[in-house]
């Protein structure tokens, strides 16, 4: 998959709008994201996404940043890492 501006971008939105427009807290913005990044875009597989929620609980903090942070990471290394922690931590 090639990691262009326009990946990027969509990488940020997707994680943007899971925050600013969920309630209910971590577990929620997980589960959503499990949703969207494994069933409609097919960047993650069920198996990898269990396993970046489970390391996601396992590291201090909160658990919605915790695991875009991990997810953003595993999809396109620092850069996403960055991008879906920007993406998370915008809308509070």
């Amino acid at each position: 998959m090639k990691k262009d501006l326009k990946f990027f971008w969509t990488l940020f939105i997707s994680t943007f709008t899971l925050s600013a427009f969920t309630f209910g807290g971590g577990y929620v913005i997980v589960s959503l994201m499990k949703k969207d990044f494994v069933e409609k875009k097919h960047w993650l597989e069920n198996d990898e996404m269990l396993d970046l929620t489970a390391l996601a609980q396992a590291c201090p903090g909160a658990l919605a940043v915790n695991a875009s942070f991990i997810a953003g990471y595993h999809i396109a290394g620092y850069p996403g890492a960055f991008v879906t922690l920007l993406g998370t931590v915008s809308p509070p």
